[in-house]
């Protein structure tokens, strides 16, 4: 199996290339990113004879379409989505090959669902927001749901939590690593931080939700009642423009279902701050992420922000009420242990995870999915445990709070 990675040197790649390399069934990984020095770098740092670097413009399509076709599964983590997203998996549907990212803006989302029967009529199977969040959320949604006989609401939230955290893995490289082998300085490679970028631009404007059984529309960062999880401090909650309430609306049967963060309330003040200045033009949005990342590092280290932070609820977590009996019934499900590489290992493990088990015939759907339409969350899971510490299952990653209301 030759697998394409686009994008594959960047945060959320380096991790799912790490995770795919020793499959016995994988014969090469191709690693295609328009950084074709760091690339070629990160890929000599491995040293492993299945890799190869490759530089692609991902919006030459004749360029990408050739890539593609010597390939025969396609990961994509090239960001943002929303100007990548379509013309990527359009590409991808014409060679009629296998297809898994970590799309977590909403707007592509539709876009990319739009393309299902075109996916259908090839017979490919792609799977979109296989990631954290959406991804594991909206696994962890299914779970939750299923303990109940009549859901009423469904929250998914990700935020400031703990969690406990594997070991590194033994191919992972650092993107430091990558930077000094290069010879490049920290001033020289500072860039706008890209999951900032999508916080902000996923803070602006209106956003969905689901409520009382249709999609609407509200504004972002608008204010939720309180993350509440038995043995946890209640969290400040906002909405945030995510994937989940128009995808998990799908399959699942609930009045309500909303996507919230949870970074507590003076980061969040922040965020609106950056917000306001970006509407106003002040600010461009890639300068704001800069200047919202350094502000809340320096928060983080003078611990202005670390007492909100005190027994936050797990930094995945879905709550879930309804029936269950005929009593009304609260499911709390959250996440007590992550891969390694903090973002890049609760995204990347799970899109490498999710490829693994189609190449193991696991998924067998065809079409444009989500992970809820396409995905066993138990044997996900239990495949995810082995990456967080060794001798783990799902029911050791997973922690799970049943409440009567």
């Amino acid at each position: 199996m030759k697998v394409l990675a686009l994008g594959g040197s960047g945060d959320m790649g380096r991790m799912a290339v790490t995770v795919l390399l020793p499959s016995p069934k994988i014969t090469s990984i191709t690693v295609a990113d328009k950084d074709y020095e760091f690339t070629k770098t990160f890929v000599d740092l491995i040293d492993s004879d299945k890799l190869k670097a490759v530089k692609i413009d991902v919006t030459n399509q004749k360029e990408l379409n050739d890539l593609i076709l010597k390939h025969d599964i396609v990961l994509n983590t090239v960001g943002p989505y929303f100007k990548f997203g379509k013309l990527i998996l359009e590409t991808v549907i014409k060679a009629k090959k296998p297809y898994f990212d970590i799309c977590d803006d909403w707007k592509p989302t539709l876009n990319l669902l739009e393309m299902d029967d075109s996916a259908k009529k090839v017979g490919m199977t792609a799977i979109i927001g296989i990631g954290a969040s959406p991804g594991v959320l909206n696994l962890m949604a299914v779970m939750a749901s299923s303990r109940l006989d009549k859901v009423d609401e469904i929250v998914t939230a990700w935020g400031m939590g703990p969690v406990k955290t594997g070991r590194k893995p033994k191919h992972f490289i650092k993107k430091k690593k990558i930077f000094k082998k290069l010879g490049r300085s920290v001033e020289e490679t500072a860039t706008a931080n890209a999951a900032i970028v999508h916080l902000l631009y996923e803070s602006i404007g209106k956003i969905p939700t689901f409520k009382d059984g249709k999609r609407i529309e509200i504004e972002a960062l608008t204010e939720v009642d309180p993350i509440q999880i038995p043995g946890y401090a209640d969290a400040y909650a906002v909405h945030i423009g995510h994937p989940e309430p128009i995808t998990l609306p799908r399959t699942i049967k609930a009045k309500s279902i909303s996507n919230v963060m949870f970074i507590g309330k003076t980061a969040t003040e922040v965020v609106r701050d950056y917000r306001k200045k970006i509407i106003n033009n002040e600010i461009s949005i890639d300068d704001a992420a800069i200047k919202l990342n350094e502000e809340l590092e320096m928060a983080q280290k003078d611990g202005s922000i670390l007492i909100e932070y005190i027994n936050m609820p797990p930094e995945l977590c879905v709550i879930a009420t309804g029936l269950k009996g005929g009593k009304r019934r609260k499911i709390a499900i959250g996440l007590n242990y992550s891969p390694y590489g903090e973002m890049a290992g609760v995204t990347g493990v799970p899109l490498a995870v999710a490829a693994l088990m189609y190449i193991d015939g696991k998924i067998q759907e065809k079409g444009v999915l989500t992970p809820e339409e396409a995905i066993d969350p138990n044997e996900f899971f239990d495949r995810y445990a082995k990456y967080c510490k060794k001798n783990l299952n799902k029911n050791d990653v997973l922690i799970v709070k049943e409440v009567d209301l």
